[in-house]
Formats: C-alpha cells, sequence, structure tokens
C-alpha cells in the first residue's frame, strides 16, 4: 500500500467520510489530519494535511470565507472536511463556492461521525502502509545479500538494485571509471556521471552526493575500505531517494565494499605469491619458484627473464605503475623507495614504462636489463641496483649487460656451433675460473693448446667474458643445457 491518499481514505471509511455536492474526490496524498477552528491555521500546518472543521469560526460574509479558503490553499493543505452537526446542517454555499473557485477539495464529515473516527483511519493505514514499506525494503536487502554471495557478486547487487529502483546503478573507480553498469546501455548518461564524479571533492569515507543526470537523480556513495576510498556506487532513479530507499541504496553500498575487502585480501595474496617467486627464482631456486608458480596460477619465470629496479617516493606506488605497464612482471618492493622485478622476455618497451613512471612519480629512476638466463636473474638485479645509484632522478638506465648479445641465445648458438674440444676446453677454463694451470691440468692439455681452443671458443660465443657477470651468466648457461 501506498501512502493514504483523500480517495483511500473516503473508500476506507465510506459514508463516514465523502465528498460535497459537485466535488470529486481527489488523489492526492495525505501527510497528516488535523482539526482546526481557526481561520488562519497555517501557523500549524505543515502541508499535505486533511484538516478537519466544524465551521464554528467560519464568517458570514462571501469575501471572508474566500480569504479563508485561500489560506488554506496557501498552506497547502490536501483537502477541508467540514464536520456536520454542531454548527452547519450543510455546507455553506460561501464555502462550496471559495473552495471551487479556488481548486481546494471540499468533504463531509456526518453529524454521527466523530472526528476520532477519520484520525484513526489515517493512522491505520499509515501504519499499514509503513509496514508495508518496511517490508519491501527488508525483502529487497535481503535480496541484495544473497546476491552479493553470487559468484561474481559486484554484477549481481548492481543488476538486483537498478531493478528494484526502476533505474540504473553503476560501479566507479576510485578516479571516476565505471567498472560496471546496469544495464549496459546507459550511453550519454554514464558519460554525465563519469564526468561529474571524476570532479567529485569528496569529503572522506561518510560523505554522499546527488545531482540529476538526465532523466534520473544520480546519488552517489563512496566505497571504502578502511579509511581510503576505492570506488562508487551511483543509484540513478526519476526522483530523490526516500529514506527508505536510501537505506537500500547505502546497504548495496556497504555490500560493495566488503566486496572490495575481499579482492583487496585476494589481490594482497596474490601479489605476496608473485613476490616469493622472484625472490626464489632471486635465490636461484628456480625449479622452486616455478613449482610455486604453477600451484598458484601466478607468471611462471621464462627461460630467459627481464630485470627492473626503479627508485622513487614510494615503492608501493611505483610496483602498480609497472605492474599496469606489465600485468606479468613479479615485483618485490625492496625499500620504502626501491622496488625490483622479474619480467617475461616480451615486456613493452622503455618508453611506455617511463611514460607510467612519470604519470606516478616524475622523479622516479630506474634500470632495465635485456634478456638473461633466468639462473643468473639475482645477479644481474644486484647489479643493476648498484648501477641505479648513478642514476640521476628522472633518468633512466635501457638494455645493461655486458655484450650486444643475450648470454642464453649465445650460448644456444654456441652448444649447436662448437666442436667437443672447444665445448670441453671453455667449460673447463669457467670451471677453474681463468687459471689456465688448473685447466690444462684437468684436460692433460699444454696450455697453449688450451688457450688457442679456449680463444676460438670466445670467438664463437661472441661474448666479452673478461666481464665477470657475463661469465657467470655464460657457466649458468651452460649447466642448464648439460654442457658444463
Amino acid at each position: 500500500m501506498s501512502v493514504p491518499t483523500i480517495a483511500s481514505l473516503c473508500s476506507a471509511l465510506g459514508h463516514h467520510l465523502a465528498p460535497a455536492a459537485g466535488f470529486a474526490v481527489p488523489r492526492a496524498e495525505v501527510s497528516a489530519v488535523h482539526i482546526s477552528e481557526l481561520l488562519e491555521p497555517g501557523a500549524y500546518l505543515s502541508g499535505g494535511e486533511l484538516l478537519l472543521t466544524t465551521g464554528l469560526a467560519l464568517p458570514g460574509d462571501a469575501a471572508a470565507v474566500a480569504t479563508y479558503v485561500a489560506h488554506l490553499r496557501a498552506a497547502d493543505v490536501s483537502a477541508l472536511a467540514l464536520g456536520l452537526g454542531p454548527v452547519h446542517q450543510a455546507p455553506p454555499d460561501a464555502l462550496v463556492e471559495a473552495c471551487r473557485e479556488q481548486g481546494l477539495p471540499l468533504l463531509v464529515v456526518p453529524a454521527a461521525t466523530p472526528f476520532l473516527t477519520i484520525s484513526r483511519a489515517y493512522w491505520t493505514a499509515q501504519s499499514r502502509s509503513t509496514e508495508e514499506r518496511l517490508h519491501d525494503v527488508l525483502s529487497v536487502q535481503r535480496a541484495l545479500v544473497e546476491a552479493a554471495a553470487a559468484p561474481d557478486p559486484a554484477a549481481s547487487v548492481l543488476r538486483r538494485l537498478a531493478r528494484w529502483l526502476d533505474g540504473w546503478a553503476v560501479l566507479l573507480d576510485a578516479d571516476g571509471a565505471a567498472d560496471l553498469v546496469h544495464p549496459p546501455e546507459l550511453g550519454e548518461e554514464l558519460r554525465v556521471l563519469e564526468a561529474e564524479v571524476a570532479r567529485l571533492d569528496v569529503a572522506g569515507v561518510h560523505s554522499s552526493a546527488s545531482f540529476p543526470v538526465g532523466e534520473h537523480i544520480a546519488a552517489v556513495f563512496p566505497l571504502a575500505v578502511g579509511s581510503q576510498v576505492v570506488g562508487y556506487l551511483a543509484a540513478g532513479s526519476r526522483g530523490q531517494l526516500d529514506p527508505g530507499r536510501r537505506r537500500v541504496v547505502l546497504t548495496a553500498a556497504a555490500l560493495l565494499s566488503l566486496d572490495a575487502v575481499r579482492r583487496q585480501q585476494v589481490e594482497s595474496a596474490r601479489a605476496a605469491t608473485r613476490r616469493c617467486v622472484a625472490v626464489l627464482v632471486d635465490l636461484g631456486l628456480v625449479e622452486a619458484a616455478r613449482r610455486l608458480a604453477a600451484e598458484s596460477d601466478c607468471p611462471s619465470p621464462t627461460r630467459e627473464v627481464g630485470l627492473l629496479v626503479v627508485r622513487g617516493r614510494d615503492s608501493e606506488l611505483l610496483v602498480q605503475a609497472v605492474e599496469r605497464w606489465c600485468p606479468r612482471a613479479l615485483g618485490v618492493a625492496s625499500e620504502r623507495t626501491t622496488a625490483w622485478f622479474l619480467l617475461p622476455d616480451d615486456h613493452g618497451p622503455a618508453e611506455d614504462l617511463r611514460r607510467r613512471l612519470d604519470g606516478t612519480d616524475p622523479g622516479s629512476a630506474f634500470a632495465l636489463s635485456g634478456p638473461v638466463a633466468v639462473e643468473s636473474a639475482g645477479a644481474v638485479r644486484v647489479r643493476l641496483q648498484r648501477e641505479l645509484a648513478e642514476v640521476e632522478p628522472g633518468g633512466a638506465l635501457h638494455a645493461v649487460r655486458g655484450s650486444h648479445r643475450t648470454v642464453a641465445r649465445a650460448v644456444d648458438a654456441f652448444v649447436a656451433a662448437a666442436s667437443p674440444e672447444l665445448s670441453a676446453a671453455l667449460v673447463a677454463w669457467l670451471r677453474h675460473r681463468g687459471q689456465w694451470e688448473a685447466a690444462s691440468a684437468a684436460l692433460g692439455l699444454h696450455r697453449n693448446t688450451l688457450r688457442y681452443r679456449v680463444a676460438r671458443a670466445v670467438d664463437l660465443l661472441a661474448l666479452d667474458l673478461d666481464d665477470p657477470d657475463v661469465a657467470a651468466e655464460a657457466w649458468l648457461a651452460l649447466r642448464d643445457r648439460g654442457v658444463a
């Protein structure tokens, strides 16, 4: 049942409340039932009342009666009901004429009906209406809670809310960009909504805003995780939200905030696993890292990887910027201002990375390696961190390595082309860390023969083995291929 109206009260009361002759029963809502014999009762009215009177003070001349009716119209009463019997046996002609001319509905209450009957009927209907509205609100809140337990909670909550409001519902991120929309074909209203939310100066997690968007009124509520606003819920309806509908939208916002907390917890666990995979690779435990990645649906380290070290104001913000540049990056915030990353060998261009970092922290600096064997990632990371210390704020060091060829690819080419004698000579020399006497003795060769073979092997390998980092990478790559 809706709010009681003059028509519903007349229907419920029957002959106890009826329109005067020549008047129709209006469908105007009734905010209260009030009894007054004052000629100017406006100070005691708030609008929408059904005013009951016996006409005790009703003036005798038509002009004064017209003034009385004008005061009632100015007070915005929904109707005037004249109680017959004590003063008037029928509605005075002057009152009938004034009400007709000024459009004020005139009702009559028979002499045998006390005004209390009218008041009791109104408050009974109002109570029943309140109960049904409360039941409606509780039903939709229960439906929203059930939707929050669905496999896709955010989409389910938005769908239920939009249908109940007979409007639309939008989930936006913290910058005001729409993440989810129902119904999807919102069109121009969505663009207006995004622009308005983007420029909102929301004063904390308990604030809200409302504004017109096309044919709807948008009510926007922040979604909070702790004291941080992580997004917004916008609900569009044909009019301003009444208290009951507002409570429903607030329930939806609370459920979506809980979903944001859950997603943040899941993302935190995923980020922790990604850090563990990167640290295992850094420690040389590549197989363990790959097993953990497989168990946790985390990006698995490739045979060749890139290393990136970034320095700025806030390492957590840097991690977010790099992961937007390369979603498969495995990041580790080693200090408050520094983070390093294990990258897939097909990561994006360094220019795009610079643009992402500038958007987060223009003073950040980074050092980026070329592809290296995954087994040598730890050594390359240490070297990059050392070299990044010399890079100015806002600067970058690209493709840092000891040769123009990647070690892994160079070793693959060497293994395919080198004779067993050249491979054995290079392996022995690397195993004994460039000590000719020890390597010659291990192979049973003369030092000059060993020098000749190693020189040919290095030419074929095309790497600068005087660089200890490159030599270490080459040794690990040879071991990985079963040559060393």
